[in-house]
């Protein structure tokens, strides 16, 4: 099992659903945290409830924000030990219809913003020759073909560029000491969703998704408790989504086809 006793942890987007029951976890576990989260007045309770913590605001779009995230940890706790880049953003749309605008700002948080948190923190990890970044993409992006994926794909797109960020930091700087551990959660009921991309044609994009069949969602605790095992028995991938072993095998086997997977989702 993994000793979070006295790590310092830094979680972005640290204040909300998924990443509020990680941070209970871990810290219940003896894990300093630094909750970072542009919801400030979410952080602070959040860090309140905690046996140490403390918040911090951060908009990972922000240089500056991220580097005062860092001093901030180092002045409360010293260097981080563990960081979890998991802030990030949905919008839906037809991808014909998706403004540059639109896919500019989602990019530059769902994947500029990660490599801004890792140019943050990993010098110092390299320095010492120790550390652990926790990336955190989807199930959307991990195993293809869900009906969804029709208003989708800047989202897909932006979590499947973690998924190659994650593996290139792991090969890069394993021998260097640094631990990598990719998050795919599933779908997970976190009372949030993807807004219409402005200029996506809203009335459009929302009709397209009422029409959906409906799919099963974990809770937050399901999801924080994958990470958790997996973060536990040393695992790059830690996935949610049930079979998921079986599931990329079949992806292998069809070469990435995605419509070897149309039999997979069924309606809840």
């Amino acid at each position: 099992m993994l000793d979070f006793n006295g790590k310092t942890v830094v979680i972005t987007a640290g204040a909300s659903a998924m990443a509020r029951c990680i941070a209970r976890l871990m810290g219940g576990r003896g894990a300093n945290l630094v909750i970072a989260d542009i919801d400030m007045a979410a952080a602070e309770a959040l860090a309140a409830e905690l046996p140490s913590a403390v918040a911090a605001k951060c908009d990972v779009r922000s240089p500056e924000d991220i580097e005062r995230v860092r001093d901030l940890t180092i002045d409360r706790f010293g260097p981080a030990d563990i960081v979890m880049s998991h802030a990030g953003i949905g919008s839906a749309g037809l991808v014909q219809d998706i403004s540059d605008e639109d896919w500019t700002r989602l990019l530059d948080l769902n994947v500029i913003g990660m490599a801004r948190v890792i140019r943050a923190f990993l010098p110092d990890m390299l320095a010492r020759e120790s550390g652990h970044l926790i990336l955190t993409s989807s199930s959307l992006a991990l195993l293809p073909g869900h009906p969804v994926s029709v208003v989708a794909a800047p989202y897909i797109t932006s979590k499947a560029a973690v998924i190659g960020l994650a593996q290139a930091i792991a090969t890069a700087h394993r021998s260097q000491g640094i631990k990598v551990t990719l998050f795919a959660p599933d779908a997970t009921d976190t009372g949030w969703a993807p807004e219409p991309a402005r200029d996506a044609g809203r009335d459009k994009v929302r009709e397209i998704v009422a029409g959906l069949p409906q799919y099963s969602r974990h809770t937050p605790e399901h999801a924080a408790e994958v990470l958790i095992a997996a973060l536990d028995e040393g695992r790059f991938l830690a996935s949610a989504t049930p079979n998921h072993e079986q599931l990329l095998r079949l992806q292998a086997d069809a070469l990435l086809d995605p419509s070897a997977f149309a039999a997979v989702y069924v309606p809840a």
